[in-house]
């Protein structure tokens, strides 16, 4: 089942990944539990949200959400918003197949403390990405209230940069050229929604993960994207 095969890569990639900081690694092997979850019911779920089979729609979205990098010590989430427009096509009664343009913000903090001189002192490193993203992605509907989604994204990095800061000195901002990072990057996408929350029968809410399979900043090591999002939705049509 495509379902499923998605669910095995998603995981083997995860296992090959080390992760040196250990909250990151908690947060993936949760996300991996949870999932296995959700696909589970949504194999033996019974009750089905009707839709309308054969019709497009299109719609905005947006949210907020946490990024990070694999690969890195004492990374940190950083925060950033998601805003696009979509459009999906009904298959039947509960498969969605749906295609997205929309702005987003990746990257992290990290915090670590140096030698300097006699003492320590904590610097500060903030990387901060803006990516416009096109994932396409299969939507299947196991309850009344809630569905399931995955599918691959791909990115194109707009710019970056990275600021730094040590001790209390001012704040250091360094733009990145398109030589020091890869423009291009692309990953899993699996999540969950519902068009119950809120009681309007247009809107959707959806809770995302977005696992990267390519590093984002060019000679230094393994750093991939991790992100999480949330996000509310709109279908104009």
């Amino acid at each position: 089942m495509p379902v499923i095969l998605a669910f095995s890569v998603f995981k083997a990639k995860i296992m090959q990944r080390n992760l040196s900081d250990n909250r990151t690694r908690l947060t993936s092997n949760s996300l991996v539990a949870l999932v296995a979850f959700l696909f589970f019911l949504s194999s033996f779920g019974n009750s089905l949200q009707a839709q309308e089979v054969g019709k497009y729609h299109y719609g905005v979205r947006g949210g907020l959400g946490m990024s990070t990098l694999s690969g890195f010590k004492n990374n940190g989430l950083r925060l950033g918003v998601t805003a696009g427009v979509y459009g999906d096509y009904n298959l039947n009664d509960n498969n969605i197949l749906t295609t997205e343009l929309y702005y987003s913000m990746g990257g992290q903090q990290q915090e670590k403390w140096i030698e300097q001189g006699s003492e320590k002192v904590k610097t500060y490193n903030r990387y901060r990405f803006h990516y416009l993203n096109i994932p396409f992605i299969y939507q299947h509907y196991f309850a009344d209230i809630l569905g399931v989604e995955g599918g691959l994204n791909f990115r194109y990095c707009l710019n970056g940069n990275l600021k730094t800061r040590i001790g209390n000195e001012h704040w250091q901002t360094q733009d990145f050229s398109r030589s020091d990072y890869n423009a291009f990057d692309m990953g899993l996408i699996l999540g969950v929604y519902t068009d119950h929350l809120i009681q309007h029968e247009n809107f959707f809410v959806s809770l995302r993960a977005y696992f990267g399979f390519i590093d984002v900043v060019r000679n230094v090591g393994s750093n991939k994207n991790i992100s999480v999002y949330i996000g509310v939705g709109y279908q104009l049509h």
